[in-house]
């Protein structure tokens, strides 16, 4: 697999994980949102925001190949993937069986759902990846070139 291959699925990968937090917005919006409460809403959204200001920084240093970007997406990917498995298993420990949420009759939700599954598999196999081919994220002469051609 050519360093072109990895960036092309690199790419891939940044985007769905992308897409997971960008539905955040309208999953809190329809299940959470209250005006009247704004104040008790903030420690979610920081987290949220801070956890995502961490994705964008592992994005931006992995695309610059540089060996703190490759560790900071590997811890991040390493937590995002543990959440899904122990959100899939846990429907499963009690009784609901896997994927359950997709049976949500609520076409929001359902939409949400399915990125987060999507984004279970996609953690799983962008860490993978990485830690399989680690030698092109972390090569001395490989990472002189940027995985983006877009990257700055």
């Amino acid at each position: 697999m050519g360093v072109k291959s990895i960036r092309v699925q690199v790419i891939i990968l940044f985007l769905l994980i992308l897409a997971n937090f960008l539905a955040q917005i309208p999953y809190y919006l329809h299940l959470y949102y209250n005006p009247n409460n704004l104040l008790a809403q903030l420690r979610g959204g920081f987290l949220l925001l801070f956890v995502f200001a961490l994705f964008l920084l592992a994005s931006f240093l992995l695309f610059k190949r540089t060996v703190i970007g490759y560790w900071l997406m590997v811890m991040f990917l390493v937590v995002e993937f543990l959440f899904y498995v122990w959100n899939t298993l846990g429907g499963v420990i009690h009784g609901y069986g896997f994927f359950y949420h997709l049976a949500n009759p609520d076409l929001i939700l359902r939409g949400v759902f399915v990125i987060g599954y999507v984004n279970l598999f996609v953690s799983g196999y962008f860490l993978c990846l990485l830690l399989f081919k680690r030698t092109a994220f972390l090569d001395s002469q490989a990472r002189k070139k940027p995985l983006s051609k877009y990257s700055v």
